[in-house]
């Protein structure tokens, strides 16, 4: 038998050496990949007021994910929380499949911090998100007024780099510390980087900012992110967040015209998103009256809620307007 060529000797050392190769990379990867999730951390706040516009929001996201994707839910109340609300909130998680609701006590922080009409303190408790979830990096927030219509895997996985909050672009009416801000967004919907934001020791710049100008937060707790964090926060896509102040597409295409930031929503962005909405805030609350664009929808929701009767109780009038409507009354 002849002995192999130096060539054949050679080629089949290359083979060996690709095989190990592949092993080892399927090894690698199958061990230290990190980009894969267990759950999307989801953070929100409340009052004893709020929980059932809030149940309806949790009810939406968990009504609309895919099947393999969980949410762990952060939600953020004063001491005074009635344990009846604590309980509704809690059977969340038995009724949804991958499901967590962990309720955070805020313990009176940011009690002093100036409040008026609307605004309550856990408007505020989005701003110690840094300090009360130390071991997550990057949250969603959600404001308890808002309606989710798809999953939001595609949302968490937007890459913030080393910006603080991504948040629907909004205008600085009345924002005395924010004029013509490039990156000025509304809080009620935002993307979180907390990893950056404990690492640049932003909590407590917050808390010297509200102590410094406590009675001068037109907008409160987003003043306060806008002014601390200017330039280092970014823009959600418009279908992340987009308001029901507007009633029709042309509307939502007349806002592009209001913002004054410069790399702002196109015209064709806001139509697309206002008719196809990831998430809508409703910043005209459906349950104080059906007239409201997106009513139908938080509507639908709530009867999917285990609580749909407290809920028609509580908001009796909008409950008789949305029967009425949904009768063709």
């Amino acid at each position: 038998m002849k002995s192999m060529s130096k060539k054949a000797i050679w080629a089949s050392i290359l083979v060996v050496v690709a095989l190990l190769a592949g092993f080892w990379w399927m090894f690698w990867e199958k061990n230290t990949k990190t980009d894969k999730i267990s759950s999307i951390p989801i953070a929100m706040a409340l009052d004893d007021e709020y929980t059932y516009p809030t149940i309806v929001a949790i009810t939406s996201v968990m009504e609309n994910k895919n099947p393999e994707t969980k949410y762990d839910f952060y939600i953020m109340h004063p001491s005074d929380l009635q344990e009846d609300n604590k309980e509704k909130l809690k059977s969340l998680a038995a009724k949804y499949e991958g499901c967590t609701i962990n309720l955070i006590d805020m313990e009176g922080r940011y009690v002093a911090a100036n409040q008026s009409g609307y605004i309550t303190t856990p408007a505020y408790y989005r701003l110690a998100l840094s300090d009360v979830l130390p071991g997550i990096d990057k949250v969603i927030w959600l404001d308890g007024d808002t309606i989710t219509f798809t999953d939001l895997s595609e949302m968490y996985d937007i890459n913030m780099r080393s910006r603080y909050y991504d948040g629907f672009l909004d205008y600085p009416d009345q924002d005395h510390f924010s004029p013509m801000n490039d990156h000025y967004i509304c809080s009620g919907v935002m993307l979180v980087n907390l990893k950056s934001l404990r690492n640049d020791g932003i909590s407590a710049k917050f808390d010297k900012f509200i102590e410094k100008n406590n009675e001068k937060l037109a907008k409160h707790d987003q003043t306060v992110i806008n002014a601390v964090c200017g330039v280092k926060n970014g823009v959600l896509p418009a279908k992340y967040g987009i308001f029901n102040s507007f009633e029709t597409s042309e509307m939502a295409m007349g806002y592009h015209d209001i913002i004054h930031a410069k790399n702002k929503y196109s015209k064709e962005e806001l139509k697309e998103a206002f008719e196809n909405p990831v998430i809508l805030h409703v910043v005209y609350k459906p349950w104080k009256s059906v007239l409201e664009y997106g009513a139908d929808k938080w509507w639908s929701y709530a009867e999917k809620t285990d609580f749909y009767g407290e809920i028609s109780q509580k908001y009796a009038a909008a409950f008789v307007e949305f029967q009425e409507e949904d009768l063709g009354m």
